[in-house]
């Protein structure tokens, strides 16, 4: 996985619109290379679309078509050294971590602060390589 520092690559996937473009300004207000998709199903032909490592799938947990647990365990068949964070305003931790005890989730809403500092710290972890 690349360093922390802010060069780093994040696939960010929501269906809320208005939340993605503000995570999308605060994630390059802060110097990371940001990629999108409106839903899980988008986001596989995005990321396979896109040559370059992805370093971050930042995703919502519920979404249609192809929730981001599902995303996310699809992405790191192909890409096994993605750092995956979700984000949810109904989803409660403790349930996220019982089934996916690697996982990481910031709960919505959140401060800009607190979202950089969940990025990094997922982005710092250390993944097999």
């Amino acid at each position: 996985m690349t360093s922390v520092g802010n060069s780093a690559t994040i696939l960010l996937v929501d269906d809320d619109e208005a939340l993605r473009r503000f995570v999308q300004r605060i994630l390059i207000q802060q110097g990371f290379h940001v990629i999108q998709a409106s839903n899980g199903a988008e986001a596989l032909g995005v990321a396979s679309a896109y040559a370059q490592p992805v370093d971050l799938l930042l995703t919502d947990v519920i979404m249609p078509k192809v929730n981001g647990l599902v995303l996310a365990q699809r992405l790191l068949q192909e890409r096994p050294h993605i750092g995956v964070l979700y984000m949810s305003g109904y989803v409660e931790k403790s349930m996220l971590l019982a089934k996916h005890p690697e996982s990481m989730l910031i709960q919505k809403p959140f401060t800009p602060d607190a979202l950089i500092a969940a990025v990094r710290q997922v982005l710092a972890s250390d993944k097999p390589k």
